[in-house]
């Protein structure tokens, strides 16, 4: 799958920057925000067929909206929203989205989802434990990676694809499987969060120290 989508790569950045002006021209005439546009787009050469989307969150964004694009993947009849890391959101996920943060019941799939996409492009991982979800422990080991994003909690399943005859790792897949507003939990529920939080980031920043020191990290001024 990995490398059917990044084939697609040159092709969808080309549309992106296409539809570009067509969005932008939508959205002056805009009255309230945030507001929003996609585009459907089939790459001929893999039949793969993306949406394009652009978002723009009040009116300074209008010349320069978020923009990005998914692609429908289907396995046994059920429809992800994938983005090209392997990024996989079920129908699910995408309908607590809409049900427990926009509330909007006459939005499409692909409105939730770009939505979702442009409001929560950074994600900080967490381990989800007992304190957070008191009944992981039935869900396996595959269940124990989440998101915190701007909007709330993702709780995700995870799994490699490769070759285990060959003992080779293409890529790691990450199924969201459903979302929850912090509003929506308990006080020592948002206590653990923030506690996995700050453990996640203090980590993360002391690995790149370390790597700095070591001169691992190679760091590029573009002018």
């Amino acid at each position: 799958m990995y490398d059917h989508l990044a084939a697609d790569l040159g092709k969808v950045e080309y549309r992106k920057a296409y539809y570009l002006p067509k969005a932008v021209r939508e959205f002056r005439k805009a009255i309230k925000f945030p507001v929003w546009k996609w585009y459907e787009y089939k790459v001929p050469s893999t039949n793969n067929k993306y949406v394009i989307f652009y978002y723009a969150e009040n009116a300074d964004f209008v010349e320069k909206p978020t923009t990005g694009y998914f692609v429908d993947v289907f396995f046994d009849k059920q429809r992800y929203v994938a983005i090209r890391q392997i990024h996989a959101y079920t129908s699910h996920f995408l309908h607590r989205y809409n049900e427990r943060f926009i509330k909007d019941d006459s939005l499409s799939t692909n409105d939730i989802a770009c939505c979702y996409l442009s409001r929560n492009d950074i994600a900080m991982p967490i381990e989800i434990n007992e304190s957070i979800n008191k009944n992981i422990e039935e869900y396996g080991e595959g269940a124990k990676l989440g998101f915190r994003v701007r909007d709330g909690i993702c709780f995700t399943r995870t799994g490699l694809q490769g070759d285990k005859a060959k003992d080779r790792i293409d890529a790691m897949v990450i199924v969201y499987r459903t979302f929850m507003s912090e509003y929506k939990m308990s006080d020592s529920q948002r206590l653990a969060i923030d506690k996995e939080h700050w453990e996640k980031w203090t980590q993360s920043y002391m690995d790149f120290i370390k790597e700095s020191n070591n001169g691992v990290l190679s760091l590029r001024l573009d002018p």
